[in-house]
């Protein structure tokens, strides 16, 4: 089955064993969150109601398959609502207990990381990358008419952790995102490539930009992951374990899901491009 059945518009990408970008939710073995009502921290128990209504009516229209909303404030938990289902197919619910991916917000969790590092002095924020990945020495900058120049300046640490580096994702029309799907640095590398491996071919290409110029989102903290392993000595996943997830007790969290949590682990859905076209009104 394609998923599709009540969510015209949407359609299964990956299964609940696929491979993924850091997940999260509730242990059920955890002490639960303090609790509170919401006019006790100064929050509007009607307007939450109307948060409820619209992510409902989104899964009821078939925009999406399931959405689950938690707030807090003032340390305690005032809302948590879920919606639809976290498997369309298995019709199993979405909750509190739901495995979800991180996607990009895996990148604060690794710049967080990357600050405990730098208060045990491991680098400066301003430090030139190339000390510890020469293959990003001398970069050079692609010009707009063609070709490139020497870069001013190399990456520093600073610039990967505010996206000013340079880099790119390989997924625009811009001269510098052609050199990256030419060097298989597109989009999808990082499913087929070791952080080593991809790192590594990234410090060869162009930058967009002069580093520290401007900003562009990019594979600036997959190379800050990269240099935390090299800085560190201990891959990027047992670093963040040791580092973020466990001293904050986020137990489920990791690149991985294990076995005997994939009954927990959402499906990912895809938007049906062609469907959607379909049912756009004339």
């Amino acid at each position: 089955p394609d998923g599709s059945d009540k969510f015209g518009t949407s359609r299964k990408l990956l299964g609940p064993a696929a491979a993924n970008p850091l997940v999260s939710l509730a242990e059920p073995t955890r002490p639960p969150l303090p609790i509170s009502t919401p006019e006790a921290v100064g929050v509007s128990s009607a307007r939450l109601q109307q948060l409820s209504a619209w992510s409902d009516g989104w899964v009821e229209a078939g925009k999406i398959p399931g959405m689950l909303t938690m707030m807090m404030r003032k340390g305690k938990l005032v809302y948590l609502h879920s919606s639809g289902h976290a498997n369309v197919d298995t019709g199993e619910p979405m909750n509190e207990r739901t495995l979800l991916r991180f996607y990009s917000m895996t990148k604060p969790i690794v710049s967080v990381c990357a600050m405990v590092a730098y208060e045990r002095g491991l680098f400066q924020l301003d430090e030139p990358i190339s000390i510890h990945l020469p293959g990003f020495a001398k970069p050079r900058v692609v010009l707009p008419g063609g070709g490139t120049e020497p870069a001013a300046r190399e990456i520093t640490f600073r610039d990967l952790l505010t996206h000013t580096a340079g880099l790119a994702y390989g997924d625009s029309e811009h001269a510098v995102d052609d050199a990256y799907r030419d060097a298989g640095c597109g989009w999808d590398a990082p499913y087929k490539l070791t952080l080593e491996e991809f790192v590594d071919r990234i410090g060869a290409l162009p930058l967009a930009y002069q580093p520290g110029s401007s900003w562009r989102y990019s594979y600036a903290t997959d190379v800050l992951g990269r240099l935390l392993e090299v800085v560190t000595g201990l891959p990027l996943d047992d670093l963040l374990a040791q580092e973020v997830f466990g001293p904050l007790g986020m137990v489920d969290s990791g690149f991985h899901v294990s076995h005997d949590k994939l009954g927990r682990f959402a499906a990912l859905y895809e938007v049906d491009e062609e469907e959607s076209d379909a049912a756009a009104p004339a």
